[in-house]
C-alpha cells in the first residue's frame, strides 16, 4: 500500500491524465481541416496494452527480415487504427465525410504519410495527453 502523506502545489502539469490517455483521447489537428482523436500507447489504454507485446514482436520480426518501410507502415497503420485512433472529423471522399472505421482509418494512414507520422510522434509521449486537443506542429521532414 502506498500512503501519500504530502500534498503539492502546482503539480497538475506534471501528472498523467489516464482518462485522456486511455478513454477520452486527445485531438490532433492536421492540415486540411482533419482532426484525429487518438489514445496513448500507454498502460492506460486497454486496447494498446492487449496488443503491445505482439506488436513489438512483429516489428522486431519485420526489422530482422529487412522489411520495407511500406510493409512496416502497413502493419502499424492497422494497429494504430485498431488501438490508438478512436475517431476522426474532416476525412472526406468526393466531398462527403467518411465515417470512422478501422478499415477506413487503416487505408487513410497508409495513404497519408503526414497523418501517420503525426500519430507516431504523439501517441508514445504521455505528456501529449494532458489536454483534450493539441495542434501537431511537427517538422515531419526532420522527424
Amino acid at each position: 500500500m502506498n500512503d501519500i502523506n504530502y500534498t503539492f502545489d502546482n503539480i497538475e502539469a506534471l501528472q498523467r491524465n489516464r482518462d485522456i490517455e486511455g478513454e477520452a483521447g486527445t485531438e490532433i489537428g492536421l492540415s486540411g481541416g482533419i482532426t484525429l482523436t487518438v489514445l496513448a500507447a500507454s498502460d492506460a489504454n486497454p486496447r494498446w496494452e492487449a496488443r503491445r507485446e505482439k506488436t513489438q514482436i512483429e516489428l522486431r520480426r519485420l526489422n530482422n527480415a529487412n522489411a520495407s518501410a511500406q510493409r512496416k507502415t502497413a502493419f502499424l497503420a492497422r494497429v494504430y487504427a485498431e488501438c490508438l485512433v478512436k475517431d476522426w472529423r474532416g476525412v472526406k471522399s468526393n466531398g462527403i465525410e467518411i465515417p470512422f472505421s478501422v478499415e477506413a482509418c487503416t487505408a487513410f494512414l497508409q495513404q497519408c504519410d503526414d497523418a501517420f507520422l503525426a500519430i507516431d510522434a504523439v501517441v508514445y509521449d504521455t505528456k501529449m495527453f494532458r489536454g483534450e486537443r493539441i495542434a501537431v506542429a511537427v517538422d515531419l521532414g526532420k522527424a
